[in-house]
């Protein structure tokens, strides 16, 4: 069996729980299918944003790897395994060192003056942070149960942010993060996928983290089973469209990356389905709670209805009880509907020992 196929069934006998099986009845163009979705062949021909990321299909590809899944389940005589879900809770710590008095009195000074709501709320915001001595753009306290927190360690492009109020905060709020029980990850930089090697050196800058996701999930998804071998990582979550959410590469599962110029499998990828930025921004669907509710809810249903382990991204502010709009309220929101439909939440690796350990009990 060619290797292209042989990890497309791998996949495949992956998501039914069962060890491989070289002679499992699934078909070659149901291989073939596999392989090109979980190397999103489907977006070659898309075209490319703003920041050089692949636009969404006109039609996106839905849950194809798990239907392809469930009927060779069929012929070999295995139902699906639909004993829950898992949804691993993720936050990219995009902002840092944004509060303090003196940006809290600019910001009602200048709400002041040009009658501006927004600027009057994000100063009063910023003023009762700033006596609590807490940061607006990170307020832990708020940000519900275990989950995996990426950082930025390094700046070298201005979509990077501000790198003289974040590199200052930087140690004392991962130190706070991993002392509140949180997964700590690279957050790799706007222009970390131009360079080969530059995942491990941004890696080797945090203390034995075990995955990664992009900014402004901008990776290279050719290279990264690479560059996540160099940088001895275990997984990557920047598999997900910013402008819709939904299964970018087919499937509702956590999969191994390819490897192209090995022709073998690599690290994990754990998808990333759902983002607070994509429901609220005005840039993308600009939603307000309730309506952002009902699409991450008709988004997460197939994950619900396949047994699938997926991640969700939501920003620190969004956690915010003055700034977030509402969007802090739609998490705990989104969090029992998750709980009432049989799910269990927690960090990315965590999300994925509970994966990998299905296969292993089978």
């Amino acid at each position: 069996m060619e290797p292209e196929r042989r990890y497309a069934l791998d996949a495949l006998l992956d998501a039914l729980g069962l060890p491989f099986d070289e002679a499992a009845p699934a078909t070659p163009n149901e291989l073939d299918e596999v392989f090109g979705l979980l190397t999103l062949a489907h977006e070659r021909d898309t075209g490319l944003d703003e920041h050089g990321r692949p636009l969404p299909p006109e039609e996106p590809p839905g849950p194809r790897v798990a239907e392809i899944a469930a009927e060779l389940g069929w012929r070999i005589g295995v139902e699906p395994r639909r004993d829950g879900f898992l949804a691993a809770l993720t936050h990219d710590v995009d902002l840092l060192g944004v509060g303090g008095m003196s940006s809290a009195l600019r910001r009602l000074a200048g709400g002041v003056v040009v009658r501006d709501v927004q600027r009057l709320r994000e100063g009063t915001a910023f003023l009762l942070d700033a006596f609590a001595r807490r940061d607006p753009a990170f307020r832990l306290d708020r940000m519900g149960p275990r989950s995996t927190c990426f950082f930025l360690a390094r700046h070298d492009d201005p979509h990077d942010g501000y790198p003289k109020r974040y590199q200052p905060a930087l140690a004392r709020s991962i130190q706070r993060a991993a002392e509140d029980g949180r997964e700590i990850g690279p957050h790799g930089s706007y222009q970390a996928r131009e360079s080969p090697g530059r995942i491990a050196e941004e890696a080797a800058l945090l203390d034995s983290p075990q995955g990664l996701r992009h900014h402004y999930l901008r990776s290279a998804p050719e290279r990264l089973a690479s560059e996540l071998r160099a940088a001895e990582l275990r997984y990557d979550s920047s598999i997900g469209w910013p402008s819709r959410p939904g299964l970018r590469a087919g499937t509702p599962y956590p999969y191994r990356l390819w490897d192209p110029e090995r022709r073998e499998p690599g690290a994990w990828e754990l998808p990333l389905v759902l983002m607070d930025a994509t429901l609220a921004e005005e840039r993308y669907l600009g939603l307000g709670p309730d309506a952002a509710f009902d699409l991450a809810v008709e988004t997460l249903e197939p994950v619900v209805e396949h047994g699938g382990a997926v991640a969700i991204l939501w920003h620190p502010p969004s956690h915010h009880p003055i700034l977030s709009k509402g969007y802090d309220r739609l998490y705990r929101r989104l969090l029992r509907w998750i709980e009432e439909r049989g799910g269990r939440t927690g960090t990315a690796a965590e999300t994925l020992d509970r994966w990998e350990a299905r296969r292993t009990s089978a």
